[in-house]
């Protein structure tokens, strides 16, 4: 698949511009970029990717700053998050063709070609609905990796026949190795947990949307059984960090509609300032926010530099360790 984006990108940029690429493959990143212009020629480390969204523009910039030249290829941006790599100066080129590249006395910037739809192949069953719950679990626990297939289901709430395809996904992507005949070793696990917010955001997340609602009140002061509602989000990453006052509000939950009236004065409204979500993990009682997984994977789908600065910190401290 990243072959395939690195080839029609460097032969629609030959079309659109009459400019020259070629890629060699090395150990930084996905390799470099070498754009033949006229009069001179510039390598880029470079990183290949499906799509970039708001949540890995953070991500880019720390690349950008790791690397003198640095520049992003993807089957395809989302038009506000090119604008952001603009805005920061962050070299990019789709597999349509399209370009944005400003360093030193080089500016070229192309972006009328329309976006490829790839060719759709067998799915990957790690990053499905599915997958995805079974990750979640995964990585905040990796030991769990080599228990038995039918524990790890329990563990997961999963069918345990998903399991060995999720494993086989795991292992088509090389984030799961065999070490010997019974067990697994992980592999670029902190690529992993990005691909899990990416994948959350797209495949999972929207299908846990339930409602919205408004509280009359602090919303410090809702006592949650929190064994069945937490909070996520923003007001999660409060409670973990001290560091965000939170503007939007997330909850996550296996209550219904009626309780959540009545056991915490919640007011159905179409467009509330709190959204509801199912929660789809057993959450342990004694923990008023989320996972700290996800409460990064939603500072991060939000967007927002406060957010970002939060997400890091949330890594940094909580999930980070665990990995």
């Amino acid at each position: 698949m990243n072959e395939d984006i690195i080839h029609n990108a460097i032969e629609n940029l030959r079309k659109t511009t009459g400019i020259d690429a070629f890629w060699r493959k090395d150990t930084q990143l996905d390799g470099y970029l070498e754009l033949l212009m006229p009069g001179q020629k510039r390598n880029f480390v470079m990183e290949i990717k499906n799509e970039v969204r708001p949540h890995q523009v953070y991500q880019l910039e720390n690349q950008q700053l790791k690397y003198k030249d640095f520049l992003v290829v993807a089957n395809h941006i989302f038009p506000k998050v090119k604008e952001e790599l603009r805005l920061m100066g962050i070299a990019y080129l789709e597999a349509n063709g399209n370009i944005f590249l400003k360093k030193d006395n080089v500016f070229l910037f192309v972006d009328t070609n329309k976006h490829i739809n790839p060719a759709k192949g067998k799915g990957n069953r790690a990053f499905t609905k599915t997958g995805l719950k079974v990750l979640f679990h995964l990585l905040q626990h990796k030991e769990h990796i080599n228990l038995p297939q039918r524990e790890l289901a329990k563990m997961a709430d999963v069918g345990l026949g998903n399991i060995p395809q999720i494993i086989e996904g795991l292992k088509a992507t090389g984030y799961l190795l065999l070490l010997n005949k019974n067990n697994y070793v992980w592999d670029k696990r902190r690529e992993l947990l990005e691909r899990w917010v990416e994948a959350y955001g797209t495949v999972l997340k929207p299908k846990l949307r339930k409602e919205h609602y408004t509280y009359q009140g602090d919303w410090k002061n809702i006592a949650f059984n929190n064994e069945l509602t937490v909070w996520g989000g923003e007001p999660a990453a409060d409670l973990l960090t001290n560091y965000l006052r939170p503007e939007k509000f997330t909850i996550y939950t296996k209550e219904n509609r009626a309780n959540l009236m009545k056991n915490y004065r919640l007011i159905p409204k179409q467009n509330g300032e709190i959204e509801v979500l199912e929660m789809f993990w057993k959450q342990n009682e004694n923990e008023q926010t989320t996972p700290a997984i996800i409460v990064y994977a939603d500072l991060l789908l939000e967007g927002g530099k406060r957010n970002k600065e939060t997400a890091i910190k949330i890594l940094n401290e909580y999930i980070q360790p665990n990995l």
